[in-house]
């Protein structure tokens, strides 16, 4: 154990092993293998996530124990991980049980701070560092965190893809991580969506294995439909329009397609062509940029994720 001051607090400590947690592993899924950086998830989504992969470890260490609604206080020894000891202070000193969905939410208050002690805790076990952006004149913006290991990430995917696809017997970690993943959207990064719809049942078994998991997830996916429902009406209400939902499609898939210039995009997501404004018409007709476009049929589709929704 490394004692270190770490967001203020001088009584943290990091361990210094290799092991990672459920919250690391999963954002290690939304890191690009290519680039070194996160995909531009939606924060208010991934937060939500934070939150059901940071109650899961918990769960995990006997720290808290859930029936299918509520979070139960059990141990409240520090477990040396920033981003978990806080919560388990705050579950321990609440004056009443709570339900998991009211804990979602208020753990996914602080789902920054909590990405920060994540993000801390994978520089110190030698996965990310830290690295400034340059820009006009030297000028810097925001610091972002680089990956500089891909082997623990390519290992985390191609566990996920190998359970997804075969028909081992998960172990209890690896069950939460597809879990998590499945509800959370994670699955689009790494793998097509055909082989998503194909395997499904296989994903939805392993999901269902565990049943804290389930519950946990359950809960997370409730609560993401609310907030999706929300988002949808800030919608209605012109926060966005399809041309800004386009943009925002194309700036993600740049990302993950590791393309720099607009000419390399295909034709669906090229502007100038055809096919771009048909993909227009499909964002405009359906509300939403989670679509995926099958090539070989021409047809458009909703992501995974906005099918939960």
């Amino acid at each position: 154990m490394r004692k270190i001051n770490n967001f203020g607090n001088p009584f943290y400590f990091v361990t210094m092993e290799k092991t990672l947690t459920i919250p690391e592993e999963l954002f290690l899924l939304t890191v690009n293998e290519t680039t070194g950086r996160k995909a531009p998830i939606r924060s208010k989504k991934f937060d939500i996530l934070l939150s059901a992969a940071i109650l899961m470890e918990l769960a995990l260490l006997n720290r808290i124990d859930t029936d299918p609604e509520w979070v139960i206080p059990d141990r409240r020894e520090p477990t040396g991980i920033p981003f978990l000891d806080e919560p388990v202070e705050m579950i321990g000193r609440a004056p009443k049980q709570e339900k998991i969905t009211w804990w979602l939410l208020r753990l996914s208050e602080k789902a920054s701070r909590f990405r920060n002690m994540v993000v801390s805790g994978m520089v110190i076990k030698g996965l990310l560092k830290m690295e400034k952006e340059r820009v006009f004149l030297g000028f810097t913006t925001s610091t972002y965190p680089i990956l500089i290991n891909n082997s623990r990430v390519a290992e985390v995917k191609t566990r996920v893809r190998e359970l997804i696809t075969g028909d081992g017997f998960p172990e209890l970690r690896d069950m939460v991580i597809i879990s998590m993943a499945w509800y959370g959207g994670l699955l689009n990064l790494m793998l097509p969506e055909e082989l998503i719809k194909s395997c499904q049942p296989r994903i939805e078994q392993i999901a269902s294995m565990d049943l804290v998991g389930q519950a946990i997830s359950k809960s997370m996916k409730e609560l993401t439909l609310t907030l999706a429902i929300s988002m949808k009406a800030q919608e209605i209400l012109g926060k966005k329009s399809a041309e800004e939902k386009m943009d925002d499609l194309v700036e993600e898939m740049k990302v993950l397609m590791h393309v720099g210039d607009q000419a390399d995009l295909p034709e669906w997501l090229r502007k100038g062509t055809e096919q771009y404004g048909k993909t227009l018409d499909f964002i405009g007709k359906t509300g939403t940029n989670e679509i995926f476009f099958n090539a070989k049929t021409g047809e458009y589709g909703l992501k995974t994720w906005a099918g939960l929704r």
